[in-house]
């Protein structure tokens, strides 16, 4: 495809002032959105050049998971205020309810690139679903809903689900010859031939935005009461995650040791059960290793008191919940760089080192470098810190994060650990 991407603010006056209007529009529809709704970054797709049977359908105004909405002029132009204002909101919910990072197909789709002669039919059933969580809210909310809009009585579903469920729903039956509009990549995550590559919103101001936005659900209902349900459950998981967060971290540290302890090898160096059967041979045993474990805590100066205090009641957490490795645990304190592994029984044993910068990767490193090589790390920071671009080789890695702001690479499994006023442990 030949693009041309203009800037938007060369569009016609009155295209940029149908734009500002069903800003305007879509705000005084839902409120507790507005800060959403400026966080969209509109990017201008010039279709004009194209033959309309080689144009990408962009009448939805889909958006990618960095806050670009797509616009065509041509479909602007034609475009009422109210419309316009329906998409914003319907793109700003899917970005703010996640549901790129939520799509169940993602790993056999790809992350990078659909086909280029469309979606597949995963994409489009997601879609499905997801503009199904979204359109009942915004109808709720008194929000005009134009026909094109996918909701759950035009699939033969019930409302106030969430798009995992009408995925299966859809899978089990339901109707699926309902056109899906395009929602792009903010939608599944997958890539666009329309994207326009530039950076937007990071991730932490996505965290941020999407508290903010949280907050202001939280005061409008309190002053006006009449927030639909979805947006109020949304906002509560948000404020209030209802994940233990200890069991959640518990279960994660437990899955790594069982990952080890569940394996068995031969080994001569005792004597097999059934030796006593056939005397004149000699049987390998079965031996079940012991797994290590590493905790590698963050002493950097940004982890506070109340942290570090956290930080030392989690360690008694580990140390309570792999109980067959508890003498094979050693702690490293680290901050720009690593200090001298601790072999500890008890949490009250660890002696903290550090205060300066951060850099985990000194930390896991470290940790790795260990003799036996541990297999798993447990990382406490709070996430302010570079990480190396892949895990120590061989090597589990559970990282229990601080500060919701704070960063976690992919190939770690995370758990968010809510600041308390003491010492924690399971």
């Amino acid at each position: 495809m030949s693009r041309r991407i203009a800037r938007f603010e060369d569009l016609p006056t009155d295209e940029r002032q149908r734009w500002a209007a069903s800003r305007v529009w879509a705000a005084h529809q839902a409120p507790y959105l507005a800060t959403a709704l400026l966080a969209l970054t509109p990017v201008v797709v010039d279709q004009s050049d194209e033959h309309p049977t080689r144009r990408h359908d962009l009448n939805a105004f889909p958006a990618d998971d960095r806050w670009h909405v797509y616009v065509d002029p041509d479909v602007l132009a034609k475009t009422d205020t109210q419309t316009l204002g329906f998409w914003l909101l319907h793109q700003a919910t899917h970005l703010l309810r996640h549901h790129a990072s939520r799509f169940p197909d993602a790993d056999s789709v790809g992350r990078q690139s659909p086909p280029l002669s469309g979606r597949t039919k995963q994409q489009v059933r997601w879609n499905l679903a997801a503009d199904a969580e979204i359109d009942d809210d915004l109808r709720a909310g008194d929000v005009v809903v134009p026909d094109r809009a996918v909701t759950p009585a035009r699939l033969g579903l019930l409302d106030d689900w969430l798009a995992e469920q009408y995925w299966d729903a859809l899978a089990a039956g339901a109707d699926q010859d309902v056109e899906a509009a395009d929602c792009g990549g903010g939608c599944d995550g997958c890539g666009r031939p329309w994207d326009c590559g530039r950076p937007g919103l990071s991730q932490l101001d996505r965290r941020l935005l999407g508290r903010d936005v949280a907050r202001r659900i939280r005061e409008h209902q309190r002053a006006r009461g009449n927030v639909p349900a979805g947006w109020q459950r949304w906002a509560d998981d948000v404020l209030e995650p209802v994940v233990d967060w200890r069991r959640a971290l518990a279960a994660a540290v437990r899955r790594g040791v069982a990952d080890t302890a569940g394996r068995v090898d031969f080994t001569y160096r005792r004597p097999s059960r059934r030796a006593t059967v056939v005397p004149e041979v000699i049987f390998p045993a079965l031996r079940q290793p012991l797994p290590h474990v590493a905790v590698v805590i963050d002493t950097s100066g940004s982890m506070s008191d109340q942290m570090l205090a956290q930080a030392l009641g989690e360690v008694s957490g580990v140390l309570g919940s792999v109980g067959v490795a508890r003498h094979n645990l050693r702690v490293v304190c680290c901050d720009a760089r690593a200090y001298e592994a601790q072999r500890v029984l008890d949490a009250r044993d660890v002696r903290l080192a550090g205060g300066g910068g951060t850099d985990m990767g000194a930390g896991l490193a470290a940790a790795a470098d260990l003799r036996p090589r541990p297999d798993l790390i447990v990382v406490l920071t709070d996430g302010h810190t570079p990480w190396p671009p892949a895990p120590p080789k061989g090597t589990r890695v559970v990282v229990g994060l601080m500060d919701p702001f704070g960063s976690v690479p992919n190939w770690a499994t995370s758990v968010s650990i809510e600041p308390t006023g003491a010492p924690a442990g399971w």
